[in-house]
């Protein structure tokens, strides 16, 4: 029936009310009686025609914004944390403790790894140099004592 009127929508799609908030695309301004009224209907004809499914627009939209996905970091960004000049050993665990959470899994040898290697030196890298761990918990421990060295 709709389909004998030319209208691009479905009979289900036509029954269905508009939302209370619905705005129409800033791209096809309401109708005001200046322009030719075929000219109007042919702009939202097409309009409605851009995206023949959904699956289509959710295709086209993911190509187009795919630079702005986020990805998962791997164990290797973790690396890439250095503790600052002038930064405190506590805002470098901090930043680091931060950092872990956007990693989804990583053995902990690696976490030791990149932690002690992000340090600038210092008492908490010798003592880590010195006396190496395998497991990450027990490197807050150790921290611990250094950073309240550091906070007196």
């Amino acid at each position: 029936m709709l389909a004998e009127r030319n209208i691009p929508f479905s009979e289900y799609i036509m029954a269905e009310e508009l939302l209370v908030h619905f705005r129409a695309p800033s791209h096809l301004p309401a109708y005001n009686g200046t322009i030719d009224p075929a000219e109007h209907i042919r702009k939202f004809k097409n309009a409605a025609l851009l995206h023949r499914s959904f699956a289509e627009f959710r295709c086209l939209f993911q190509h187009q914004f795919a630079s702005s996905k986020k990805y998962r970091k791997s164990a290797i960004s973790l690396f890439g944390i250095k503790q600052e000049e002038k930064e405190t050993l506590r805002t470098y665990a901090q930043h680091f403790n931060i950092a872990i959470l956007e990693v989804p899994t990583v053995h902990q040898q690696v976490l030791v790894s990149a932690f002690t290697q992000g340090l600038r030196g210092g008492p908490l890298f010798e003592s880590l140099a010195k006396k190496p761990t395998t497991d990450f918990l027990d490197v807050p421990v150790r921290a611990e004592k250094h950073m309240n060295l550091e906070d007196a």
